[in-house]
């Protein structure tokens, strides 16, 4: 792994956050999101693709509308997008992409309209953790809902994060476990950054908090790695560039490399032995043009 050594490839033709994204053979989608003219916040419904061995960014077909500020999660060969929004109140929808096309799953409904949730999958099964229930804007409306979804089953309410109510998160399943990082809450107004680090186990249907972080934060992304959650930058007075490996069973926490520059809301994935940063935020109101690539091996 050298998670300090970055290369810059192809940027995006339209540089955005809140985007929902994911791996389907080996290339990488960006689906939605947000960015800001003029001092106004705009919702969009491109959809690009990146393919590593070109090194190119290519349009596909782009969402049935505006969308953004929704997880999105690969199962099989379908990206599946949940909730989201735009300019108003979110959506329960889960709309799907699979072979260049996009559908609405009704039966993948959610039991509530949400935002800004985020979302891992363990054995076939969708975990989905909180969310904002209002508008964009509207911290009051975090919530603490965490539902499971298993086709045939529909979706299952499971018990809430312990502590306070929180969002922008950073997850991953590891070890057969879902870790969750970081994050912030909403009271009276203001928002507190959280360095908690918890553990939720399926099997017992429990959580435990196994560890903290070095520094409270949000906004960064989780990336399950072997045994280990990678937490790659987020925001905590500033935009940070630090990456953690965690250690979810000793609750250790190390250092694993710098990105080239401090990023929040940013997606990495992995395909292969390389991983990959694109979209989200380097700036208030700014957007990260870049694509990103480090090796994991």
């Amino acid at each position: 792994m050298n998670l300090n050594r970055w290369i810059e490839r192809a940027p995006m033709q339209v540089a955005r956050a809140g985007c929902a994204t994911g791996v389907l053979g080996g290339k990488l989608i960006a689906a939605g999101g947000t960015y800001w003219r003029d001092g106004k916040k705009f919702w969009c419904a491109d959809v690009d693709i990146f393919d590593p061995a070109a090194n190119r960014w290519e349009p596909t077909a782009p969402m049935p509308q505006p969308h953004g500020d929704a997880p999105a999660a690969v199962l099989g060969d379908t990206c599946y997008v949940f909730g989201g929004g735009a300019d108003g109140l979110p959506s329960h929808s889960v709309v799907a992409y699979q072979a260049g096309n996009w559908s609405v799953r009704p039966e993948m409904a959610l039991p509530a309209p949400r935002r800004s949730s985020i979302v891992a999958v363990l054995d076939q099964t969708f975990y989905l953790l909180g969310g904002i229930a209002g508008t964009w804007t509207d911290f009051a409306s975090i919530t603490p809902t965490f539902w499971s979804y298993t086709s045939g089953r529909g979706w299952q309410s499971l018990p809430s994060l312990p502590g306070v109510t929180r969002f922008n998160t950073a997850v991953g399943a590891v070890g057969g476990r879902i870790i969750v990082a970081g994050g912030c809450s909403a009271s009276g107004g203001q928002v507190q950054n959280l360095d908690d680090i918890f553990a939720y186990e399926p099997k017992t249907q429990t959580w435990a908090l196994v560890g903290k972080l070095p520094v409270p934060s949000r906004g960064a992304t989780g990336l399950a790695d072997g045994d280990r959650l990678i937490y790659f930058g987020g925001y905590t007075d500033k935009f940070e560039a630090t990456i953690w490996s965690i250690d979810p069973v000793s609750g250790q926490v190390e250092a694993a490399g710098q990105l080239p520059c401090g990023l929040a809301d940013t997606r990495f994935l992995r395909t292969g032995s390389s991983v990959y940063g694109l979209t989200g935020e380097n700036g208030i109101k700014m957007r990260f043009p870049g694509t990103i690539e480090a090796s994991l091996a």
